[in-house]
Order: C-alpha cells, then sequence, then structure tokens
C-alpha cells in the first residue's frame, strides 16, 4: 500500500545560483561531515526516488529558506517557482505540491521590512518566513524592531513564523518570558516550532536529566497556545547517531503536549543525510535511496506502529496540508 506524505520541512540547494553562505567549507559551521551536502538537491530527485525504492509518495513539500541569499530573500523564491518538475521517468507521477517560507530579518528597521515583506508576498507559494533565533533569541526578541515587525506579520492573513532556538538552551529560561509575550501579542500569527525545539540528546538512554526536564517544561508552556504547532525533525542537529527510540520519546511527549493535530513530522533534507549513516549512500547517487531511507526509519518506529490509521494520517499529511495550505 502507497503512503502519502508531506514532508513540512525540507531545502534544496541550487548552489551555482544562490549564496548558501554557510553551506561553503571556510564559513561556520564547521562539521567534519559537511561535505555530505555540499551538493545541489532538487526536488525531481526525492519523488523519482521515493517511488522507485519505497512504498511512499510525497504529495506535498514545504521548503523552508536554505540561506540561497538573505540580502534579498525573493530570489529564493523566484527560483523556487522557476522549477519545473520533469517526472517523464515514470509514467504518471505528478510533481508535489508546495509551498515556501522565506528569510526575513526580524532586525531590519520597520520601513525595511515591510518593503521587503510586500516584494516577498508578491510570490503566491509563501506562507511564512523565517529569521533563525538559536542562541541569540534573547537580544532578538528583545528588540523594539524585532517586536514591531511581528506586529507586521501578525497582520498577514494565515502566515506562519518558523520558530528555530533551543528550548533547553542556557538561556532559554530568561528567553521563554520574552518568546511568550511574543506568542500572546501576535495571536493571528502561527509560530511552528522548528526541530522540536532541540530536545536534549541525553533523552535516547535518560530522561531523568535537568536538561529533559527544562525542554519538557518549556514544550508544556508553549503548547498552551492554540497559535502554536512543532515539526518533529532535525535529530541528526542533536546527535549525528541518534536512535529512533529517542525519536519516539520526543516525538510522544509532543503529541501528548500539543495532540495529535498540532505535530508534524517533517526530514530536514538534505541534513537528515548527517545522521543514522545515511549519508553514506551518497557515493552512488546524491541523496536519493537516503531521503526514503530516512521516511522508512520513521515508519518503522515503535512510536508510527502504535498510531491509529488517523493518527498516522495526522502525522505524515493531514496536518502540515492543513497548516500550510496545501
Amino acid at each position: 500500500m502507497t503512503i502519502n506524505i508531506i514532508d513540512p520541512h525540507l531545502h534544496l540547494f541550487a548552489r551555482s545560483l544562490g549564496d548558501y553562505h554557510w553551506l561553503k567549507s571556510e564559513n561556520p559551521p564547521f562539521w567534519p561531515d559537511k561535505s555530505l551536502i555540499q551538493h545541489d538537491f532538487s526536488i525531481d530527485d526525492l519523488t523519482k526516488c521515493l517511488v522507485l525504492t519505497s512504498n511512499i509518495n510525497l504529495s506535498g513539500f514545504v521548503h523552508i529558506e536554505a540561506g540561497f541569499d538573505n540580502a534579498k530573500p525573493w530570489r529564493e523564491l523566484e527560483y523556487l517557482e522557476s522549477l519545473t518538475f520533469n517526472n517523464l521517468a515514470i509514467e504518471g507521477l505528478p510533481h508535489p505540491n508546495s509551498r515556501t517560507v522565506a528569510s526575513i530579518n526580524l532586525l531590519a528597521s520597520p520601513l525595511d521590512f515591510t518593503k521587503i515583506l510586500d516584494k516577498l508576498q508578491q510570490h503566491s507559494s509563501m506562507i511564512g518566513a523565517r529569521h533563525i533565533l538559536d542562541e541569540q533569541a534573547y537580544s532578538i526578541l528583545s528588540n523594539q524592531n524585532v517586536q514591531q515587525n511581528f506586529a507586521s506579520l501578525n497582520q498577514v492573513t494565515d502566515f506562519i513564523f518558523e520558530l528555530q532556538l533551543p528550548l533547553a538552551g542556557e538561556d532559554s529560561n530568561k528567553v521563554m518570558p520574552l518568546l511568550i509575550q511574543t506568542i500572546t501579542n501576535n495571536d493571528q500569527l502561527r509560530f511552528i516550532i522548528n526541530h522540536a525545539g532541540f530536545p536534549p540528546k541525553s533523552a535516547s538512554t535518560n530522561t531523568d536529566t535537568d536538561e529533559w526536564h527544562l525542554w519538557q517544561k518549556h514544550i508544556s508552556e508553549l503548547a498552551m497556545y492554540p497559535n502554536v504547532f512543532i515539526k518533529c525533525s532535525g535529530w541528526e542537529m542533536t546527535d549525528r547517531q541518534y536512535q529512533m527510540s529517542w525519536f519516539s520519546a520526543v516525538t510522544s511527549f509532543c503529541i501528548r503536549e500539543f495532540s495529535i493535530e498540532r505535530v508534524m513530522l517533517a526530514s530536514n533534507f538534505p541534513l537528515c543525510l548527517l545522521g543514522r549513516g545515511l549519508g553514506k549512500k551518497l557515493a552512488n547517487e546524491v541523496g536519493n535511496k537516503s531521503y526514503a531511507d530516512y521516511w522508512q526509519d520513521i515508519l518503522g518506529s515503535n512510536l508510527i506502529k502504535q498510531c491509529s490509521e488517523n493518527e498516522k494520517s495526522a502525522l505524515l499529511y493531514d496536518n502540515a496540508l492543513k497548516v500550510y495550505q496545501l
């Protein structure tokens, strides 16, 4: 039986067209395995791979900004909207529906911010924006321009802000009041937590640590707000050798706190190739088999096996379809 999925968090790279400052060897992050993702990646490769090597059909995806050109973020949308999906090698295979999440600079002056936002909104594929907060979350969220710019995003109908920061980081306790105030002040804006808020990797073997409890506490607090959703992905960002037991523990907790309707499973492709040895298969055909393997790991997990068909569909398809309006 074919399983339809929507991947609500992936990245495509066209290195000759964009900047991708972070992807170059001379720039951070200085990962020893960075070469595994220093390739071009297209959606055609992924759709063909899934059909040829698995029972999974990629029905839709959400492209999250990948640093194509942060000074002129509309260029990435122009590139994505110019793509043609030619799956002629596989008879009858339709191309997946897609949405885009653009890069946007929250620290810009409100005047410049609204000009860029207006330019981005000319692209019909755009459903949201992202400014990675990470370890700078406190200084960013406490900036007056940033709060004015959030107010501008809040005025856009059915708009999404991708929320990327560690919820068990050193500054997370002082970040949370600012974050909750931002969410409360902008209740028309949907906030989607990226990568499950970077749960601590110690949870794979021991869930009785201060870091794990801190992550749980902050997940529970954010789950109280109906305009907050969560994507479970990016496991390799915390632990390259993560175990599926950790995936199940983290995702189960997110489902318990957010309910099944506000949790989505995603890949973070191509960065998922850095985890569980998936990148070793790059030698033959870049990324293709490994993307299928990632989803096969998910489908074979204890968490998914324990889900009803409706619950499985919600996590893999239905929720992303509704939230991102695919």
